[in-house]
């Protein structure tokens, strides 16, 4: 059976489309040709290192492992691969994998329409090549359209971590969140009293202050020097929250500390690295001590070669804290807790939602950990700080466990020598499954499930969870934080709503670089989920929260080759939606109806600055320059989704192929909803209590317009209030605002045409740096993507 295809020249829009779940089962090959005879075997090897990959137009959707030496080659090997593609043809490639790269041996096309026609093709299959004797494979190929998935639960069921029922959650936004005026109006889910904002690092500090007999730690960087509380004598009122202090004293009465960081390839004890992440310092620090800390790289259990990019290129970027806590209701055994999140406890971290850009450098909250990575020869002593928004979570209850089993499965792969330092539960009177009771002012108990992007080369995975995972060149890869974020975006009703550090993804439907290395489908799922409402005619918002710039030197090369693949992805976006318009032809609408970006910044007025505390910067400087406008970009660190308003989802992952390939950066993240509010038209609990405090600090204060963001009514207020900052934001005077969310920089059309706005907005604020960004040439695409 055999069929060739030429790549034809339709519109994407035209071809058929797969939209739902393809299982492939690559079983084996025979009769394959022998091109390991050539002059350059070098090896002398018999026979054809073979491996099969599957493609969707430029994406590359599967990748067996590779059999050595062999002509009749067996993988039996499953592939389950979410699909939103638009593609005339699947084609199948067996190759012979060399000592740099891979040789192409032969080809076979699947038809997408029989696909979508049967549902089912499998068979042997012919292989061609340019001398007709590519041999044949034997493969099974399944469609389900997502019609026909069992995909109506807010848990996942197919997934390598269970839903977990009776968690308490708590959700935080940045570092620190005081009782502000801008939470004036917002009330508990039970709406009988004020909300009260919770307060991550007091939380902290707290928990590993009263642990008693573990704390487990992993972070992207961990500096001992932070200061977890500040400027609160009540609850620190010995100054003892210092964070390698603390660790250390802890240790010291008995508690195991392991702490497992990023190693950066490129830092040494005399050098810092490229990323300041602290690990050699950090690691120094605790030698000789009770604490356990180990600096692990982000390893590939293959070649030399690919082993060195992956450990230069790729990181470990999950942020756990995980330790015991008080029992609770007079129970008897102690508890576990865990935090998830944007979680670095390290440099610039700590803020708050007032964001200030001075004040806090010089006062009680300083604690010496300046920071500002985006302003060439700024310094504590010219200022500013660069603001840090981020978003956390705390599990107590069942669901915790899960954190502290990916810390232990991490610990055994990368740790194996210090294997019985780990805790054993079962050792000790330890609560590992009792459901907390939660009150009603927080809207009832959670569902809480982990989900992770990380590989067998970072952890030691359970055989009975290996089923729900998938190889990609004999490797074991978990990428459910990808898969669930698809399940999410095909459930919701109402809205969408993202944080976001990066939003780069579905290359494979760019007008143009569609090779570039970014094919997972977030973002063409959230283009899918606007056009079905287009369509359906109902009211569907998707608002996306990001940087104003990728954290760095705005007009450096890497931060503009991150710009434009985010350039791409909007422009293919906006495109397809403003398609879908006029193909409904019903109603007169704008793209920017249901898809809108936003950035985050801070102004604020030249009165009341402590200009006794720092030094005049020199003329034509980029400190000066700030200094004049007293504004500056807000960082969006955040990794969260809000579905609905009744499904949240909260780590380390960002949206794009390094944190949701699964192969590359490892990631961890939770979802959560209360079962007492999925089945409301308007939910009112925890998700919608955090979304509310989120948008009342970005917008400058709570507004019941804000309650529904599906309708028109929402948006508009959202456009009016982002429109008057961003008139503010760019005048000549200064002027302070408690509003800190812009319209992203960018115009347009009713045809979904993406542009730069007229100049001198062309460029972001104080800058040169052009917002749509440009191809650098030269970075590896998979450092940028």
């Amino acid at each position: 059976m055999f069929w060739s295809c030429d790549e034809d020249d339709l519109e994407d829009h035209k071809k058929p489309f797969l939209h739902g779940l393809l299982t492939v089962n690559i079983i084996e090959a025979s009769g394959l040709p022998d091109t390991d005879t050539t002059f350059f075997n070098i090896d002398r090897k018999d026979k054809t290192d073979a491996y099969v990959s599957g493609s969707l137009g430029e994406s590359t959707i599967f990748k067996t492992k590779y059999v050595p030496n062999s002509l009749n080659p067996r993988w039996n090997e499953n592939f389950s691969i979410l699909v939103c593609h638009h593609a005339s043809s699947l084609r199948i490639d067996l190759k012979d994998k060399e000592h740099i790269g891979a040789v192409l041996v032969a080809s076979t096309f699947i038809r997408i329409q029989d696909l979508i026609d049967q549902g089912v093709i499998s068979g042997w299959f012919d292989l061609m090549n340019s001398n007709n004797n590519g041999g044949s494979l034997h493969m099974s190929i399944t469609y389900m359209p997502k019609e026909t998935l069992n995909e109506e639960s807010k848990g996942v069921q197919e997934s390598y971590f269970l839903p977990r029922s009776g968690n308490r959650v708590t959700l935080y936004q940045d570092a620190d969140t005081p009782l502000l005026p801008v939470f004036n109006g917002l009330m508990d889910c039970a709406g009988e009293q004020e909300y009260i904002p919770p307060r991550a690092w007091i939380d902290v500090y707290k928990a590993i202050r009263d642990a008693q007999k573990f704390i487990y730690i992993t972070g992207w960087s961990v500096a001992t020097s932070i200061k977890l509380v500040r400027d609160n004598d009540k609850i620190d009122p010995d100054g003892d929250s210092n964070v390698g202090e603390l660790l250390k004293r802890k240790a010291d009465e008995g508690v195991k500390v392991l702490i497992l960081i990023w190693n950066e390839k490129l830092s040494s004890e005399e050098n810092p690295g490229l990323m300041g992440t602290h690990d050699e310092e950090t690691r120094l620090y605790f030698e000789d001590t009770a604490v356990k800390c180990l600096a692990v790289a982000r390893v590939k259990f293959e070649s030399l070669l690919a082993s060195e990019f992956v450990s230069s290129c790729y990181t470990h970027h999950q942020k756990t804290i995980i330790c015991d806590a008080d029992p609770i209701n007079d129970a008897e055994k102690r508890r576990i807790i865990a935090f998830v999140g944007g979680l670095d406890i390290t440099d610039g971290r700590y803020d708050s939602p007032e964001f200030p850009l001075y004040n806090t450098i010089c006062g009680p909250k300083n604690c010496d950990d300046f920071y500002n990575n985006c302003i060439t020869g700024v310094s504590k002593e010219l200022g500013p700080r660069e603001p840090w928004h981020d978003c956390h979570a705390k599990v107590e209850g069942p669901g915790a466990l899960d954190v502290m089993k990916n810390f232990e499965e991490r610990w055994r792969r990368q740790a194996d020598y210090h294997i019985h330092d780990l805790y054993h539960i079962e050792d000790d009177a330890i609560d590992r499954d009792t459901e907390c009771e939660v009150p009603k002012s927080e809207g009832g108990s959670w569902t809480v499930q982990l989900f992770r992007s990380i590989t067998s080369d970072a952890c030691v995975f359970d055989f009975e969870g290996q089923k729900y995972l998938h190889s990609k060149g004999g490797r074991l890869v978990e990428n459910s934080i990808l898969r669930n974020m698809v399940i999410q975006i095909r459930l919701a009703k109402r809205f969408l709503y993202f944080e976001n550090q990066y939003f780069i993804g579905s290359s494979y439907a760019w007008l143009n670089d569609r090779k570039t290395l970014s094919p997972h489908v977030i973002p063409c799922e959230i283009t899918e989920k606007i056009i079905e409402n287009i369509r359906e005619g109902k009211e569907f918002k998707a608002y996306i929260l990001i940087p104003m710039f990728p954290e760095g030197i705005p007009t450096s090369d890497a931060t503009q080759e991150i710009l434009f693949w985010q350039y791409r992805t909007m422009q293919m976006m906006y495109r397809r939606i403003a398609l879908a318009i006029q193909e409904d032809g019903q109603r007169k609408s704008h793209p920017t109806d249901y898809l809108n970006f936003y950035c985050l910044g801070k102004r604020e007025s030249t009165e009341g600055f402590p200009c006794e505390f720092f030094s005049d910067p020199d003329p034509g400087t980029e400190p000066e320059l700030v200094r004049n406008s007293m504004r500056h970009s807000i960082y969006v660190h955040s990794k969260m989704t809000i579905v609905d308003d009744d499904y949240v989802l909260v780590g380390s992952a960002n949206i794009n192929q390094r944190s949701l390939g699964g192969n590359r950066d490892s990631e961890i993240a939770i979802g959560a909803f209360q079962p007492d509010h999925i089945n409301d038209d308007s939910p009112r609990g925890g998700v919608h209590k955090y979304r509310m405090a989120l948008w009342s600090a970005h917008l400058g204060g709570y507004d019941e317009a804000y309650l529904n963001p599906q309708s028109s009514e929402c948006l508009e207020k959202v456009r009016e209030v982002t429109s008057s900052f961003w008139e503010l934001y760019t005048k000549d005077d200064p002027e302070f605002s408690d509003v800190h969310m812009l319209p992203y920089p960018i115009s347009v059309s009713e045809e979904g045409e993406v542009e730069a706005l007229e100049e001198p907005w062309n460029c972001f604020p104080d800058t040169t740096a052009k917002v749509l960004g440009a191809k650098s040439g030269y970075l590896p695409a998979k450092l940028t993507t």
